[in-house]
């Protein structure tokens, strides 16, 4: 039978050992002995099979067929390969595009001088040799120039057991991270031009522009009139950019750390942003009303307010209310501004949405930092009508938070 080698006969018995698995790659010994029927008829055979322990694997990776290495080589863009104690490959596998030279059925047999520069192949074969003798694990970034480029490779190694735990190959993988390396270290790059477009919008620039908002309102006081007003308007407009400074300082420091919790006094935050906000038609009738949040409350009622004039203009009029339960507080900033329609409402808040270019101007910087900060206190905001159902009529902004 070819799926038997050395044959032996002990009466009417045979003892055969089975030809290497294909899959398994072990040996195993058989005792087959003939079978009849009740006539005498010889009808089969009767088989035991039995593992011989003492029997070497006779691959490298025992299980896993060549063509099922390849697949997984080429699933995980890596490249999977083997050395011996002679630090030679008895197995290679490299996923898509092969290198100059990256011949798997060229390269077994050989050391990895046949395919990378001396340095790092006597890197491999060192690592490998220290695998097999020491049973160690070795995991280690490589940088080299190989054809002519800067290469990146992660490599592992690990010992590879045969039956009887003896440490007989070094089984390792090899993945190129050339571009992730590059890929950091372009974010590395743009993350400290961020910090240094920070640093100067928050210190010269913002200190030209309160010097500016402060001349302003000197011209102001010695001023009447529609040159007043001029004036006022100029001041205005200084403080929108000012307070756009201050937010993405904010928002900066939110997506960095993790705020803490206490309780505020909203009827206090709201009464000092009004007058702040000196000049404007702003209507509230407060009371006192503690929250869990933190001094940062201020940007939402500050945000909305400023939000509310940039839309409705010096003449709006802005209505503020608070409303409690026993457990929250709702805070609703409305104006008799342009309003929101219904279609942009679920979005605004969304600094990269379309519906928040659309309804700020390509400034929506400050209702999503009211979001960002609404959600660190465990609320929830929304934008509505001030009028339900005649979105012309204005806008009105609504938060929830959490009552102390």
């Amino acid at each position: 039978d070819p799926r038997y080698r050395l044959p032996a006969r002990e009466g009417g018995e045979v003892i055969a050992g089975t030809r290497p698995s294909p899959v398994s790659g072990r040996e195993v010994a058989s005792m087959a002995a003939p079978l009849y029927d009740t006539g005498g008829g010889l009808v089969g055979a009767v088989e035991t099979i039995q593992d011989t322990p003492d029997a070497r694997p006779l691959r490298d990776f025992p299980g896993v067929p060549e063509e099922q290495a390849q697949v997984l080589a080429d699933a995980l863009s890596c490249t999977i390969f083997t050395l011996n104690r002679d630090g030679a490959y008895s197995r290679f596998f490299m996923a898509g595009a092969r290198e100059p030279g990256a011949v798997p059925e060229d390269l077994v047999g050989r050391t990895p001088h046949a395919l990378f520069p001396a340095a790092e192949a006597d890197f491999l074969v060192e690592a490998a040799h220290r695998v097999i003798e020491a049973g160690e694990v070795v995991a280690e970034t490589r940088s080299f120039v190989w054809h002519g480029e800067q290469r990146s490779f992660e490599v592992t190694m690990h010992p590879l057991h045969d039956p009887k735990g003896r440490i007989v190959a070094a089984a390792g993988v090899s993945r190129e991270i050339t571009r992730d390396l590059l890929r950091e270290r372009a974010l590395q790059e743009a993350n400290q031009a961020s910090i240094l477009y920070l640093d100067l919008l928050g210190t010269d620039i913002y200190n030209t522009s309160m010097v500016a908002a402060t001349v302003i309102e000197m011209l102001r006081e010695r001023l009447s009139g529609e040159e007043g007003e001029l004036a006022q308007r100029a001041k205005n407009t200084v403080e929108q950019g000012i307070n756009v400074i201050k937010n993405v300082e904010l928002l900066n420091t939110l997506n960095k750390h993790r705020i803490r919790l206490e309780p505020v006094d909203l009827d206090a935050i709201i009464r000092g942003q009004i007058r702040r906000y000196a000049g404007i038609d702003i209507r509230y009738e407060g009371g006192s009303c503690m929250v869990w949040a933190n001094p940062l409350l201020e940007h939402i009622v500050s945000n909305l307010i400023s939000n509310s004039i940039k839309f409705g203009g010096m003449k709006v009029r802005i209505e503020i209310s608070v409303m409690e339960t026993a457990e929250v507080v709702t805070l609703s900033i409305a104006d008799t501004g342009i309003g929101i329609p219904d279609h942009l409402k679920p979005n605004i808040f969304d600094r990269f949405s379309r519906e928040s270019r659309t309804v700020s101007g390509g400034r929506g910087l400050g209702l999503h930092i009211v979001k960002t900060l609404t959600n660190q206190y465990g609320g929830r905001v929304w934008a509505a009508d001030r009028v339900p159902g005649k979105p012309e009529a204005g806008a009105a902004i609504k938060v929830i938070l959490q009552k102390c």
